[in-house]
């Protein structure tokens, strides 16, 4: 994608500021045996959901200190159950932003991010769709997926939060079915969108003003593509849910050619049950996928081309239904989100083993949806 300076916000949308710093009462917290860099601390963004009011929900973790749990209500509606994709709270220009979705309410939420991670309302907008459940940025350039509309619309994020790009709402092809997650590619030139009813791939052209081209096609050499990452050379790993097929769970990794086609590299299978959210370790070259039907997460190791060798089947045992995942400071900590409520965290080694499983947090609203990670910002 070119440089976008020239571009102008068609309108900045008046928003309201509020600041809710009350310590969620429902969130029972362990001190963490791990984490932490030099008293530096990490702070977890996740969205309660809830039907009657959503809110991010930031769990910040200190080394030598118990971590701390604070809503910040966004001011308009989840929908009170999971969401059932990746990405539906990410961090922008630097890890100053932080954009969360709306599903309830066809909105999307900006934050600005202080320097210990306490966040202030910006502004609301519209998804420009129906039900957005992911979202992803580049710069100040934002894309929503609208899983009930099957569209994706862009946004700009200013001095003043989010505002629409007028004529922006694109739809996905013809046969999608149940999209799950929106990305740009790491080079910022095309957004990839999983659809996992329908085993396909979009893959969209972004322009030099945040258009996007039609979506070009490809069918999931896998089956039920669901979450995805990218590792430092752009191929594109893509977990297989198989439907939630017992044992049958797999990844995939592709090839992302300039053309917007998919060429794949390789699918292995993990063995596990319903592998649906995945993270890659970028520096050892290692990705880490939960499996929800199994309470687990698979390790796997990541060729210079792309290639993938599992390195474990069960590299961790989470129990419960993990539901999402973030990788901490320099990749060096994973953190997991269980639908039960609670945030684990495991420490990742140089060789890609995990390390022991510690609780983070308990009693989050059973509707929480999304993991980030921040960090203090030197």
């Amino acid at each position: 994608m070119k440089r976008l300076a020239r571009l102008h916000l068609l309108n900045d949308l008046a928003g309201g500021l509020a600041l809710a710093m009350a310590l969620s009462s429902a969130a029972a917290v362990t001190a963490l045996a791990a984490g932490g860099d030099g008293g530096r601390s990490t702070t977890l963004y996740t969205l309660s959901n809830v039907a009657t009011g959503n809110a991010v929900l930031a769990v910040t973790e200190r080394l030598g200190h118990s971590a701390s749990v604070v809503t910040y209500p966004t001011g308009d509606k989840g929908t009170g159950a999971g969401l059932g994709s990746q990405g539906a709270i990410a961090l922008a220009e630097g890890g100053s932003r932080l954009i969360a979705v709306n599903a309830g309410s066809n909105s999307v939420s900006a934050f600005a991010v202080g320097d210990t991670g306490r966040l202030k309302l910006t502004n609301s907008a519209p998804s420009g769709g129906l039900d957005p459940i992911s979202v992803t940025a580049r710069g100040r350039l934002v894309y929503v997926l609208n899983a009930g509309s099957n569209t994706v619309s862009g946004l700009w994020l200013g001095e003043h939060g989010l505002s629409p790009i007028a004529g922006s709402t694109t739809a996905l092809s013809a046969g999608a079915k149940a999209p799950v997650q929106v990305s740009f590619t790491p080079n910022g030139e095309s957004l990839i969108v999983a659809e996992k009813v329908s085993n396909t791939i979009d893959v969209l052209a972004v322009g030099d003003d945040g258009d996007l081209g039609s979506p070009r096609t490809t069918t999931s050499t896998g089956a039920t593509p669901f979450g995805f990452d990218f590792d430092k050379a752009g191929h594109l790993v893509i977990s297989d849910a198989v439907g939630g097929a017992p044992g049958a769970s797999a990844l995939t990794s592709y090839r992302v050619d300039e053309s917007g086609a998919l060429s794949p590299i390789s699918l292995v299978p993990d063995l596990q049950t319903a592998a649906c959210w995945v993270v890659v370790e970028r520096r050892g070259g290692h990705a880490f996928t939960t499996n929800t039907g199994s309470g687990t997460v698979s390790s796997y190791d990541i060729a210079r081309g792309g290639g993938l060798t599992l390195h474990a089947s069960v590299a961790a045992v989470t129990g419960g239904h993990p539901v999402d995942e973030a990788l901490g400071r320099d990749g060096h900590e994973l953190f997991v989100l269980d639908a039960g409520g609670r945030i684990l965290s495991s420490a990742v080694l140089a060789s890609g083993d995990l390390g022991p499983v510690s609780v983070i947090a308990t009693g989050l609203p059973a509707s929480v949806t999304g993991l980030a990670a921040g960090f203090d910002r030197d």
